[in-house]
């Protein structure tokens, strides 16, 4: 596998991730509105700083994203007791709902995707060992950084 094919898999895979995760009426959400929801579900109660670090946008980027969601309902802000110029992020109710509703197994959207529901059980156990392999304990340890082998070795 190449970088361009890994790119390709990896777009394939959010396309499969989202048709799982998406029912009538859904409204899908942007990239980045994807990935700061994703780390506020995962950390509730971060700061703005702390999504920043996690997701790499700039603090505008991920200022101007948590108000749009706020705004939508799926985030609530309050400043941090501690530090009072700090914003915590926290999920809303609809988006804590919303996320327990998309907790099935990905099997339906695999077979429908393969069309063979022994291709897609093959599929599922491929997905689930890649994943144990390359997704860490992100609350315990940050996610180590993919770098390429020193040239020689």
């Amino acid at each position: 596998m190449d970088g361009r094919q890994l790119n390709r898999l990896g777009r394939r895979l959010i396309a499969l991730a989202r048709q799982a995760n998406t029912i009538p009426g859904d409204r899908i959400p942007s990239s980045g509105e994807a990935a700061v929801l994703g780390e506020v579900v995962e950390s509730p109660g971060c700061s703005i700083r702390q999504l920043c670090e996690r997701t790499g946008f700039v603090q505008s980027h991920v200022s101007a994203i948590v108000a749009e969601l706020v705004g939508r309902g799926l985030l609530r802000t309050e400043a941090d007791p501690a530090d009072r110029r700090r914003t915590l992020v926290h999920p809303a109710t609809p988006l804590t709902c919303g996320v327990d509703r998309r907790q099935s197994p990905i099997d339906e959207t695999l077979a429908t995707a393969l069309g063979d529901s022994g291709k897609a059980e093959e599929a599922a156990a491929l997905i689930d060992r890649l994943a144990a392999l390359l997704l860490t304990d992100r609350k315990s340890a940050a996610p180590t950084p993919v770098t390429a082998p020193a040239k020689g070795s």
